[in-house]
């Protein structure tokens, strides 16, 4: 079942992870600004996770939440058939805004249902699926976008949806649910600090993916800002299983400060990087840090909640995810021009927030 979770979450967050990558293709066959294009990216981020916690309270509701996740399965499938058909962007943009609502239907339940034990090595199994897809997607969509048309991207998809069917098919006897709770303010602000660093890591994270493509096709080819992310993710995965083991040794403000102050380290330098060593060297540096704390806060929110897993979830990730994605928007509708602007800055307030970890260590509760 664990496995199946694992695949599960590879696929929605290897077909979510599309948009960013394919930034400089949108400029080029669309005639946009990097502007425009960062906007809409960074709104499809805000508006698919601050849908999160609604279909958290949901499929609490729901009797089986593996059923749950096989129904956001096909509503992936489903909004990437759309590309079959001729569309213009704003077309387009519907159709990724449906993928990334599918998406934000699925990860509650499945950070849930993999934390149910009660470790965070569960969740991190999770994760890594997420983080797998993540790392993969990019490189696959801009190498399949430079050779073939985007639309003959359905045939994948539909092949991956169709595999996985028959995994979902082998356990549908198996009812799994989880506890949930509806929204209340007392409980919100149990998990208040975590939604904090998530929302600000969010932030950093939406507009470093945003626009390390965009940066990279100013002097090289788009396919080399495909790379990089689907890399610097894959080194992620590496990353989220040692921020567990980090936090069973050291307080989690600790975890915290590591990650924030090498992903500012990195993006600082990054908009002077023009070698391909030395871009890979950042990026990579900055995506290893981010990720140190992606299964640890989830599991620490768990922990909190330990009886309403569903919700410590959907806050921990889509709600918090939501208010960094909407801080990306704001920040690219005002700066979306300035693409090395906006990646230097990043990488200076993520050095703030990391002298902050530092100073003011009780924001974050310690281990024990």
């Amino acid at each position: 079942m664990a496995f199946l979770l694992f695949l599960f979450h590879f696929f929605v967050d290897w077909a979510s992870s599309f948009p960013a990558p394919l930034g400089p293709y949108f400029v080029e066959h669309y005639h946009l600004s990097t502007k425009t294009v960062s906007m809409a990216i960074t709104a499809l981020g805000f508006l698919g996770s601050l849908t999160q916690p609604l279909f958290a309270l949901w499929a609490g509701r729901m009797s089986n939440h593996l059923l749950s996740l096989y129904l956001s399965l096909s509503g992936v499938a489903l909004a990437l058939s759309l590309f079959a058909l001729p569309l213009s962007f704003v077309l387009l943009f519907g159709a990724f805004l449906l993928l990334f609502l599918a998406n934000a239907s699925f990860h509650p339940v499945g950070a849930a249902l993999s934390g149910m034990r009660g470790n965070a090595s569960g969740v991190a199994f999770f994760t890594a699926g997420g983080i797998a897809g993540g790392a993969v997607g990019p490189l696959f969509i801009t190498w399949f976008a430079s050779r073939f048309s985007l639309s003959a991207i359905v045939w994948v998809v539909l092949l991956l949806w169709g595999l996985l069917s028959f995994g979902f098919w082998r356990f549908r006897g198996i009812s799994l649910h989880v506890p949930h709770a509806e929204f209340s303010w007392r409980l919100f602000r149990m998990l208040f600090s975590v939604f904090l660093l998530v929302g600000i890591r969010t932030f950093f994270i939406s507009l470093f993916h945003t626009f390390l493509p965009l940066y990279v096709a100013t002097f090289a080819s788009f396919v080399l800002g495909g790379m990089l992310l689907s890399f610097g993710v894959l080194v992620g995965f590496f990353a989220n299983f040692l921020g567990v083991r980090l936090a069973r040794v050291f307080p989690i403000w600790v975890v915290n400060f590591l990650s924030f102050i090498g992903l500012g380290v990195g993006l600082f330098f990054l908009p002077v990087m023009r070698s391909i060593p030395g871009l890979f060297l950042l990026s990579l540096s900055a995506d290893f840090s981010a990720f140190l704390t992606m299964s640890v806060n989830v599991h620490e929110a768990q922990e909190i909640l330990p009886e309403h897993r569903v919700f410590a979830s959907s806050v921990a990730m889509g709600l918090a995810w939501s208010f960094g994605n909407l801080l990306s928007f704001l920040f690219a509708s005002a700066f979306g021009d300035s693409v090395a602007f906006v990646l230097r800055t990043v990488g200076v307030l993520g050095m703030v927030v990391a002298l902050f970890l530092l100073f003011v260590r009780p924001l974050h509760a310690e281990k024990g």
